[in-house]
């Protein structure tokens, strides 16, 4: 299940990149964490991203992380 969903995400930001968006918000639910870590894991090793956090947002709540490129 994992690796789909960070398959999707893969998508979802090389889609982000091509279209220059400035930023976009990961949804990864709260859960143990896991997916939330391996998404941060490759935001460190993405050049295109200049920041993200993941904290509280009143629509996402602590399940998503900002990304800006």
């Amino acid at each position: 299940m994992l690796r789909i969903q960070l398959s999707a995400f893969e998508k979802y930001m090389e889609e982000a990149i091509s279209l220059g968006v400035e930023r976009v918000f990961i949804i990864h639910g709260v859960g143990k964490g896991k997916l939330r870590d391996e998404i941060a894991t490759r935001l460190f090793q993405m050049a295109e991203v200049k920041s993200f956090k993941n904290e509280y947002h009143p629509k996402y709540g602590w399940g998503a992380t900002e990304v800006i490129f």
